[in-house]
C-alpha cells in the first residue's frame, strides 16, 4: 500500500515514546514535513541525533502550561494536514482510589491536553485538502481497567472527542482514534512486569504488540487509502477485546 503523503505537514504529541519514535521514523520516510512535541528532552535529544532530517522542528514543554500553546501555534507557519496526539500518562490508582491527584494527572495529560491542542491547530489546518485528526484511546476503556480508572475514563473521553469532533468537522478533516492493547514500550512495562503471563493469555495472539504495528495504522489513517472512514476507534490489540 504507498502512503501518499509527502509534502504533507504533521504535528505530532508524544513523538520521543515507543509508538512516537516509530511513527516519526515512517513520517520521515514518507517524506513529509513535521512538527513534534515531546516533554522528554534527553529522548528528543537522541531522536535529533538519529534522524537528521531537514523538515523538522522540535519543541520541549509540557502541555499543561497554556503558554506553551500559544509559542506552538505561533511558530506554525505552514498549513497543517494533520494532528497526532500520542502523549499520555498511565498511572495506578489501585492502592490510591479517591486520590484526585491521580484522576486530575490523568485527565489533563491523556484528554484535556489532546482537546486544547484541537482547538489551537484547526484555524492553522489546510483548507485546500482533507485533514486528518487521529488520537489514541485505549484498551483500557473497551474492557474497564479496575486498577486504573482514572486512566480508562480519561480514554473513554478520548473516544467522545473522536466521535464528536468526527460530526463537527467532516467532511473537511476526518477524526478517527486507535485503541492500543498491551505494547511494548515503557508506559505498560510495570504492568507487564506485574501481570505479564496472565495478560498472554487473554491475548489471541500469544504476544505482546511492538510499537511499529500502532504506528503502520496511524499512517493508513494518514493516507489517502482512509478516505471513507471517520469517527472510528480500532482495535490494535491482537484479538484481546474479543477474547
Amino acid at each position: 500500500m504507498k502512503i501518499d503523503i509527502a509534502g504533507k505537514t504533521y504535528v505530532v504529541t508524544g513523538a520521543s515514546g515507543g509508538i512516537g519514535t516509530e511513527l516519526v521514523k515512517l513520517l520521515i520516510e514518507a517524506e513529509t514535513k513535521l512538527i513534534l512535541i515531546d516533554s522528554d528532552n534527553d529522548s528528543i535529544e537522541i531522536l535529533k541525533n538519529k534522524y537528521s532530517y531537514k523538515d523538522v522542528s522540535w519543541f520541549n514543554f509540557n502541555l499543561r502550561d497554556d503558554s506553551n500553546y500559544t509559542d506552538l501555534i505561533s511558530t506554525v507557519k505552514s498549513p497543517v494536514d494533520g494532528f497526532i496526539h500520542l502523549a499520555g500518562l498511565l498511572e495506578s490508582d489501585k492502592d490510591d482510589y479517591g486520590k484526585s491527584e491521580v484522576w486530575e494527572r490523568a485527565i489533563q495529560n491523556n484528554l484535556t491536553n489532546g482537546y486544547k491542542l484541537i482547538e489551537a491547530l484547526l484555524p492553522k489546518f489546510n483548507t485546500k485538502d482533507v485533514g486528518r485528526i487521529v488520537l489514541i484511546s485505549s484498551l483500557a476503556y473497551r474492557r474497564g481497567a479496575f486498577d486504573h480508572i482514572p486512566y480508562t475514563a480519561s480514554k473513554g473521553g478520548i473516544t467522545g472527542l473522536v466521535r464528536a469532533y468526527s460530526r463537527k468537522l467532516a467532511p473537511k478533516i476526518l477524526v478517527n482514534g486507535l485503541a492500543p492493547g498491551i505494547i511494548n514500550t515503557k508506559m505498560p512495562k510495570d504492568l507487564i512486569k506485574e501481570r505479564g503471563d496472565d495478560l498472554l493469555k487473554q491475548i489471541p495472539q500469544k504476544r505482546f504488540g511492538e510499537p511499529e504495528e500502532v504506528a503502520s495504522v496511524i499512517m493508513f489513517l494518514l493516507s489517502q487509502s482512509s478516505s471513507y472512514i471517520n469517527g472510528q476507534i480500532i482495535n490494535v490489540d491482537g484479538g484481546i477485546i474479543n477474547s
